[in-house]
């Protein structure tokens, strides 16, 4: 059996999807690339997210209560990367996508992204340089193309119709695999199986 060795303080959380987050500055709107977000909760339905504190895009999260949560696919790559690299301070980044808003009407959402979350702030506060923005999901916008009808109720058909960008702390984007299981059913192999 291998040894497992100290890595230093790393937070090695693995796959990193890639999101465009989106706020409206001064009126326009402005997307800003990042990895640092978490799902904090289904019911009610809460995400928090960690962005530095000289990020422009935070003086319209701050201005308006509200920002999108944006999961480009693979072919979006570039101009997923291109957000953050350049700040919206000196380039139109809402110029890139078709947006469209909302019932809060101040979270711009990109059209092409097959997944956008409408979002208002329910707190924030700072640790070190980090602003984080605890809020609650107003409303999920999807892609009719990645929905699916079963049981009468229309479903995300798999994670490999939204084709994310996953990020990874070796300075590497990846794409998914293939599915290899099934939710809260894989358990009964595993319990069958035991003597």
């Amino acid at each position: 059996m291998n040894m497992k060795i100290p890595f230093g303080k790393i937070p090695y959380v693995y796959p990193i999807p890639i999101t465009l987050l989106g706020a409206n500055v001064n009126g326009k709107p402005n997307y800003a690339t990042i990895g640092d977000l978490g799902l904090m909760g289904i019911n009610p339905a809460l995400v928090c997210v960690s962005s530095h504190r000289d990020h422009y895009t935070n003086v319209g999260i701050l201005e308006n209560g509200t920002f999108s949560l944006n999961f480009p696919t693979t072919a979006m790559l570039a101009a997923s990367d291109y957000c953050g690299v350049v700040s919206g301070r000196e380039a139109d980044k809402g110029a890139l996508f078709e947006n469209f808003y909302g019932e809060l009407g101040t979270a711009p959402m990109i059209r092409a992204c097959p997944v956008s979350l409408e979002c208002r702030v329910l707190q924030e506060f700072s640790v070190q340089h980090r602003q984080m923005f605890l809020a609650e999901v107003h409303c999920a916008y999807v892609d009719e193309a990645c929905l699916v009808e079963k049981d009468g109720k229309k479903q995300i058909a798999d994670l490999t119709r939204l084709d994310p960008i996953l990020y990874a702390l070796d300075n590497r984007y990846y794409a998914i695999g293939q599915p290899i299981g099934m939710g809260y059913s894989e358990a009964k192999k595993f319990i069958r199986e035991k003597p």
